[in-house]
C-alpha cells in the first residue's frame, strides 16, 4: 500500500527513481507528503500517527528482548547496566540524523545475524535428525519409535508417561 501510495503520489521521477527536488520531498518525509498529496492532511496525520505506534512498540518489544536476553546471559543485576545503555541509545537514535540512525540499526540488526547462524548450523545435526525419524514414521511409513527428544533422559521419561497413560 505504502509503495503504491508513493509512486503514484508524483514525488518520484518513475523514470530516473529520485525524488523530485521541486517539491520539498526527502527521504525522512517521503511517506508522509505522498500520503498527504494522496488523501490529504488526513493522510499525514495517520503516517506520523502509525510511525509514532510502530516506533513505540518496537522500542518497548526490543528493550524487553534485549532485558531477557542480559539475564539469561549474565544475571538479573546486568539487566539495569543494560537498561541505562538503551535508554542512551535512544537518545542518540533521536537525535542523530535519520541516514546514520538507520546505517547503525540496519548495522546491530547484521551483526545479530552472527549467533542466530552459529546457532543455526549447531543444531543443524539434531534437526536434520528428528526430521529425519518424522519422515521415516509419517511418511515412509517405517515402525519406528517416535523421537520427541535429542536427549535421551527426556525420551525416556515421555516414554514412560504415555506408557503410564499421562499423556
Amino acid at each position: 500500500m505504502t509503495a503504491l501510495v508513493v509512486l503514484t503520489s508524483g514525488y518520484i521521477d518513475l523514470e530516473t527513481g529520485h525524488f523530485i527536488e521541486s517539491a520539498g520531498v526527502s527521504d525522512a518525509n517521503l511517506v508522509a507528503k505522498a500520503f498527504g498529496g494522496v488523501f490529504g492532511p488526513a493522510g499525514e496525520w495517520f503516517i506520523a500517527t502509525a510511525i509514532f505506534l510502530f516506533a513505540f512498540t518496537t522500542v518497548l518489544g526490543w528493550s524487553h528482548y534485549g532485558s531477557k536476553a542480559v539475564e539469561y546471559l549474565i544475571n538479573e543485576k546486568a539487566v539495569k547496566f543494560f537498561r541505562v545503555i538503551f535508554v542512551a541509545f535512544m537518545i542518540v537514535g533521536a537525535l542523530a540524523t535519520s541516514s546514520l540512525a538507520w546505517d547503525i540499526s540496519d548495522t546491530f540488526n547484521r551483526m545479530m545475524m552472527i549467533p542466530n547462524l552459529i546457532g543455526v548450523l549447531s543444531l543443524s545435526p539434531l534437526v536434520y535428525k528428528l526430521t529425519k525419524n518424522y519422515v521415516n514414521r509419517k511418511i515412509k511409513g517405517k515402525d519406528e519409535k517416535p523421537m520427541l527428544s535429542y536427549f535421551p533422559e527426556i525420551q525416556e521419561e515421555h516414554e514412560k508417561k504415555v506408557l503410564e497413560g499421562e499423556e
